[in-house]
Formats: C-alpha cells, structure tokens, sequence
C-alpha cells in the first residue's frame, strides 16, 4: 500500500516501529507528544534495554514539490542540523571506567524518506555517529521500516533494496 509520506506519517511509522521492535522496550507512554507545528523533536521516547535511555528523534517526509529528486536527497542535512541543535552540550563521560566514552544514555536519531537515509549513511562517518550515537530510521512509501546503528554509517555503497 502506498502512503503520500509527510512528515507526520514518517512519525507514525517510526514511533509504531519503536514501540513493536522486538527486544527494544520504548514505550507509547513515554512518548512526548509533539505536533510538528511545535518546537522540539518530533519524536522525544523513553525506554531501552534497562529503561533508561531517552531517543530524540528529528523526521522529515518525502517532497512531492517540483525539486523533490533534490530535496528528497538532501533533507537530511536539515534535519540532523535541527537535531544537533538539541544536543546536550556534554557528549562524553566525565568519570569513572567508562571516562572519556560518548554518553550511550542518549539516542539521536534521523527518521528519513529510504533516499535521504541512503545518502546520510554513505555521507555521514561511522566514528560521528557513534559519538553522536546517532542513528538513522528509514521509511519507503510502503511503510517499510529500517533501523541503522551508528556501525552502519559511513560504507561506499548502500544498495535500493536494503530500504524496502
């Protein structure tokens, strides 16, 4: 079934995604409710393995405007621009053993139309996302899901089919 993919049904799926993804433990009611006509994330969701982690996730839909081969691979740009500026200041570990270590507490994410996906993950490298712990949901206009880790990052070629 194909989907028109705003904005909002890229939320939808990424959130429904979260809530089903087998051993991930985020939880609707922990979700903070946004409209995207608000400031903030669009998706803000508690839970993880020891529910304790916190996902912030910024998602931009799919163009249909006249630009949209453009805009659709490059939107991503905007939307990790916009997540950075949500960023807490203090990345890394200040003590103890795991001193100096990127803070895993936190979750970045991007929740992309698959072609924006395909491009930030070949053009983002692998050692940024991990100290950003940023990761990328993907979301093609069947309403198909894929989650990248930060070890997905950064690869030369990221084929059509490993989005659908």
């Amino acid at each position: 079934m194909n989907y028109k993919l705003t904005e909002q049904e890229v939320v939808d799926f990424v959130v429904q995604f979260l809530i089903n993804k087998k051993n991930g433990q985020w939880h609707k009611e922990t979700l903070v409710p946004h409209s995207l006509k608000q400031r903030g994330a669009d998706i803000d969701i508690k839970g993880g393995k020891q529910n304790t982690e916190h996902f912030i996730i910024e998602c931009k839909g799919k163009s249909y405007s006249k630009s949209a081969a453009s805009v659709n691979k490059e939107g991503w740009i905007v939307a990790l621009g916009q997540l950075i500026t949500r960023m807490e200041q203090y990345r890394v570990i200040s003590s103890g053993k795991n001193k100096g270590e990127p803070n895993r507490a936190v979750k970045y994410g991007l929740g992309l139309y698959w072609v924006g996906a395909q491009v930030a993950l070949r053009r983002i490298s692998r050692n940024v996302a991990k100290v950003l712990n940023l990761h990328i949901i993907s979301v093609d206009e069947n309403g198909t899901v894929k989650y990248f880790t930060p070890s997905d990052f950064g690869k030369k070629d990221y084929p059509d089919e490993l989005f659908h």
